[in-house]
């Protein structure tokens, strides 16, 4: 028989001990979180696995029954850019349904779970967090009653997650449902080897640190690529190791990749380069940062960027080398109270016609705005680049 077929017919205590004992037979399971779990019926089992690559986000649906008394939840993976199918966990009664979606070019790592319960009604709800290439995100916003225990996984570096597997348990005594949740990691490096093999960087005389490339460099992996019919538009348009992985399909298009191959061919390779690089600085035990905000004390600024004038604002343009468009600024009436509301759009109705400029203006944007409002992990706001985030050479 089956583990599962032998837990059916055992004591929930004994459940949750083989559950534990089922997972360590695969090393790439990294085992459950933790979380109680047992259950007087037969354990509700399912696994869900992206064919190739690493999950980037995850949707969770919630579901009550009034007549059953029963707390249903059912999950979908994006693996990539596409939704899998629900995973088959009976469902019914649909309340809620919700989603989180890694950032562009990252995927999951771990994943965080909180239980709780509400003994009037006998409510048993989740709610989950997922940690996207390191970096731990927001709860989903679950509807959720009295917190039990939180636990989470994550992967060793240089690994992603590609497959969940969710168990769901019931005790009468009570009416509880119960969940247990197991992460699939992978290697990036074997995943690399397992599709469309990059171009060697030390061949091609390239800094393993892509996000030091000079718009030449980033050419010359164009060519290597087969791509160089477009280096000159990226070269025109600013488009450096620091603002390609913010490019979107409707970037592409606008620098001169008009065939559907061409596109998907960059994005799978952009993306497998992606991965390359965060394996790197894991195995080195450094964080990558892109465009550290400058310090905004040695510009004699206020800590408050909301509280910054047009004046205050061309500061930090020119210290971050984009003086060019000081005029246009200006001209804008683009001041602190709403820097942060600044859009890509805006930037090209003002005439800020290179993408590369317009990405480098929004990126640090969005990295002033993470800082000061201390978006990461909940350490203090500061208006400086974090010490951790070291710019690689």
């Amino acid at each position: 028989p089956t583990w599962l077929e032998m837990a059916i017919s055992m004591t929930p205590r004994r459940v949750a001990a083989l559950l534990a004992l089922a997972a360590g037979g695969d090393a790439a399971w990294t085992g459950m979180l933790g979380l109680e779990f047992a259950s007087d019926r037969p354990t509700e089992t399912k696994s869900l696995h992206c064919p190739s690559g690493f999950i980037t986000g995850i949707r969770v649906r919630y579901g009550r029954t009034r007549s059953e008394d029963r707390d249903l939840y059912d999950f979908k993976l994006k693996c990539g850019n596409r939704w899998t199918s629900w995973s088959g966990l009976w469902f019914k009664s649909e309340v809620e349904d919700k989603e989180w979606e890694c950032p562009s070019k990252m995927y999951v790592t771990g994943m965080e779970v909180k239980r709780g319960r509400r003994e009037i009604g006998d409510r048993d709800t989740y709610d989950f967090k997922l940690q996207c290439s390191g970096v731990w995100q927001s709860y989903l916003g679950m509807k959720f009653y009295g917190l039990q225990e939180e636990q989470r996984q994550e992967c060793p570096n240089g690994e992603g997650i590609s497959g969940l597997k969710v168990f769901r348990g019931f005790i009468e005594w009570g009416d509880k449902d119960l969940y247990e949740y197991d992460l699939n990691c992978k290697s990036i490096a074997a995943n690399l080897a397992s599709v469309r093999g990059l171009p060697d960087l030390k061949m091609l005389g390239l800094p393993r640190n892509v996000l030091v490339w000079d718009g030449e460099q980033l050419g010359t992996w164009l060519d290597a690529l087969g791509l160089g019919q477009v280096v000159p538009s990226f070269l025109d348009h600013n488009i450096n190791g620091g603002t390609v992985f913010l490019l979107t399909e409707d970037h592409l298009r606008e620098l001169g990749l008009t065939t559907v191959g061409d596109r998907l061919y960059f994005i799978d390779l952009l993306t497998q380069l992606y991965d390359d690089i965060v394996a790197w600085s894991a195995s080195i035990g450094v964080q990558l940062a892109t465009h550290p905000v400058p310090p905004l004390r040695k510009l004699g600024l206020s800590l408050q960027p909301t509280s910054w004038t047009v004046k205050d604002v061309c500061k930090v343009l020119k210290a971050v080398g984009l003086e060019d468009y000081m005029e246009l600024f200006v001209e804008h009436r683009v001041q602190g109270d709403v820097l942060f509301n600044l859009t890509e759009e805006n930037l090209k109705e003002m005439e800020v016609d290179k993408i590369g400029d317009r990405l480098l203006i929004t990126d640090i944007t969005q990295t002033l705005y993470e800082q000061v409002t201390g978006w990461q992990q909940g350490e203090a706001a500061t208006p400086q680049a974090n010490p951790k985030l070291k710019q690689l050479a």
